[in-house]
């Protein structure tokens, strides 16, 4: 069920939300950086450092710049046929890993890792069955197994690779004064060429990287055939109503920290914090999509990744999935206590730690051994992409907290 939650979460994002309304953080992703549904144009790109691009980095009149070099081609310059569709499909694993390669998305460890091909389709000349070329030998598309034969037979073509990112690390559903579904901006940023197959590679660029190399990104690829450009699905796939955010058919690769709870909340690093994220019902949530979140939907993420049967709420219902282990005030040597007098204890790692109208999970003791304090850390989303920051530093250590572990 979709409700709004501006009473949920803290009064200051009323402002935050009416100023990213006016900067056009998150509004209508702008017209000139999508592509036509269902053509093959070059999508806009952005370079490593943001800048956008909508070509292929062609000198404009008076850019002293260096040109680019020329692309590498692969393939066969004598064989014949037209490439006329072209899909990035992976698999678990380095580039000397078996195994079928699919376009289903990947949610692996980060030591695991996931190698993504092009598989590209050709049309013979004259007529005939299509056939598809690939490194990763036999893909599934649909479900279906297909055999490929490898790039280095197919008509000759370059190669682009790009990461399709969001833009902006902040964004709110409620930025047109109501609730709605607001469309995340994305963006194509040039990332690899003349290559194949490459291993996933989820730092973002156009927005902080706080995950060190774990988190969600997806990816497009591109292929040139003489005039010919056919790219895979990217910013254009829009998902319909009731989400903001991509298709399935954009190939999406997460990398998590570890197996543990925390490890599952990585999986959300890269992804915008939104103001007021929903879903039409749980398992459709934005959340679940890995598009992005709000406090309490980014903390009951990583609980539904460990398999338990917890709705997406917002923050004053947590405490009816979890128990309160202790609760308190800071005092002036930042440490908090509890009503007595008592130091509140450093619970372990993994467990809720709730304020009012906001919520994060600690992830180190590094203050006073065993004590809360402002100086230990917690993992949480707040006008950010996801991070583990010092409650101190959260904007939250003056306000009361409570302690919670989910229940089993």
């Amino acid at each position: 069920m979709v409700t709004p939650r501006s009473a949920w979460l803290p009064l200051t994002r009323l402002g935050a939300a009416a100023g990213a309304a006016a900067r056009g953080d998150a509004g209508t992703p702008s017209p000139t950086r999508l592509a036509t549904a269902g053509a093959p144009a070059v999508p806009r790109r952005r370079t490593a450092g943001g800048a956008a691009t909508a070509g292929r980095g062609d000198l404009a009149a008076g850019d002293d710049r260096p040109a680019d070099p020329a692309p590498v081609e692969l393939g066969d310059a004598a064989a014949t046929g037209t490439i006329v569709s072209v899909r990035v499909v992976s698999r678990v694993g380095g580039l000397d890993a078996t195994g079928t390669a699919d376009a289903t998305a990947k949610r692996v460890r980060a030591d695991q890792g996931v190698t993504l091909f092009a598989a590209v389709e050709v049309a013979p000349e004259g007529g005939g069955k299509h056939r598809w070329y690939s490194d990763a030998g036999t893909i599934k598309l649909g479900g279906k197994p297909v055999t490929t034969a490898p790039i280095a037979d197919a008509p000759a073509f370059t190669i682009r690779w790009s990461k399709i990112e969001p833009t902006v690390a902040d964004m709110s559903n409620e930025a047109s004064g109501q609730f709605r579904f607001e469309a995340i901006d994305y963006a194509a940023t040039a990332w690899r060429d003349g290559v194949a197959a490459a291993a996933a590679d989820v730092h973002p660029t156009l927005t902080p990287d706080h995950g060190d190399g774990v988190g969600t990104m997806r990816y497009q690829v591109e292929v040139t055939q003489g005039d010919r450009v056919v790219a895979s699905p990217g910013v254009e796939a829009r998902r319909g109503r009731g989400a903001g955010g991509l298709t399935d058919a954009v190939a999406r690769v997460s990398l998590r920290r570890d197996d543990t709870y925390l490890g599952y909340l990585t999986e959300m690093y890269g992804q915008p914090y939104i103001w007021a994220s929903a879903g039409s019902t749980d398992a459709t949530h934005q959340s679940e999509r890995l598009e992005g979140s709000d406090c309490a939907d980014f903390v009951v993420y990583g609980a539904r990744r460990m398999g338990k049967k917890i709705p997406y709420v917002y923050t004053g219902a947590l405490p009816r999935y979890a128990r309160t282990l202790a609760a308190g005030t800071v005092g002036d040597d930042g440490i908090y206590r509890d009503a007595d007098g008592d130091e509140v204890p450093f619970t372990g790692v993994g467990d809720l730690i709730l304020f009012p109208r906001h919520v994060g999970v600690l992830t180190e003791d590094r203050g006073t051994p065993g004590v809360l304090d402002v100086d230990d850390i917690m993992m949480h989303t707040l006008f950010d992409s996801p991070k583990e920051q010092r409650i101190g530093d959260s904007g939250y250590a003056e306000t009361a907290v409570q302690l919670l572990r989910w229940k089993k």
